[in-house]
């Protein structure tokens, strides 16, 4: 059994949070001051549970702050590329910036979409029962776990990213986004990089083979080199690259 991931992302968030969250960030208001609106803003739609000493909405503004406001420094940079993305892309693409950032701050996250692409291409579609039995593999028999990967489900239905069957426990997925653009493309491979916590993926198969972004139809292999990653020969013909933490 693989060592767990901490859950971190345990609490359902939704799509418009994070509208905001950038929103405002790009307005130029700091850190401080967004997590401030934000509780003015999840007021009357996440109650305080007084009950705990962290309620229900600074759980969701602490993970919200995870994704884009207090990122983790390795990926600072990788962020601050994803908020100029932010500046220019059209709403209905904001969503990939999203997931990428969400992967590249959670490995909880990343590991649930890991298992649910891989299940996506095997069948067309997702079984809760199956899904569970493949997180109880990786993380053994913590309710607490399968809880939070309940919860990321409910998160992406939402998302309009799954959708619910007529059957009971099944999920499908709704459409992928097909993505043309070659900067978000380059940006979203990376988050995958960032995701994988060191492993090194060959250039050609990165964009075709990784489980992680299922909802994202890559319409190119593009890869836009940086300074965060690594590039390096291995074989005859195939290139690899591995995210490098600064």
């Amino acid at each position: 059994m693989n060592l767990s991931p901490q859950i971190g992302f345990s609490h359902p968030i939704k799509r418009a949070w994070l509208d905001f969250t950038v929103q405002h960030l790009l307005e130029g208001q700091t850190p401080a001051e967004v997590r401030t609106l934000l509780r003015d803003f999840l007021s009357d739609q996440v109650a305080v549970d007084s009950t705990t000493q962290h309620g229900s909405r600074q759980k969701v503004i602490s993970i919200l702050s995870k994704i884009w406001l207090n990122v983790p420094q390795p990926v600072e940079s990788f962020r601050n590329e994803g908020l100029t993305l932010f500046k220019r892309l059209p709403k209905n693409e904001y969503i990939v910036l999203h997931w990428g950032m969400a992967m590249a701050v959670y490995p909880f996250f990343a590991m649930v979409a890991e298992n649910v692409g891989r299940l996506l291409r095997l069948q067309d579609y997702v079984s809760i029962a199956q899904l569970r039995k493949r997180v109880r593999e990786k993380m053994g028999e913590r309710e607490a776990m399968w809880t939070a990967a309940q919860k990321l489900i409910y998160c992406w239905t939402e998302w309009e990213i799954l959708a619910k069957s007529d059957k009971k426990g099944i999920y499908t997925i709704t459409k992928t986004h097909t993505i043309a653009d070659s900067q978000l493309t380059s940006w979203l491979l990376e988050s995958a990089l960032i995701a994988s916590k060191g492993q090194s993926a060959v250039l050609h198969t990165l964009a075709s083979y990784t489980p992680t972004l299922f909802p994202f139809n890559l319409s190119s292999n593009y890869f836009m080199p940086n300074e965060r990653l690594e590039l390096f020969s291995q074989g005859v013909s195939d290139v690899s690259v591995t995210f490098k933490p600064s």
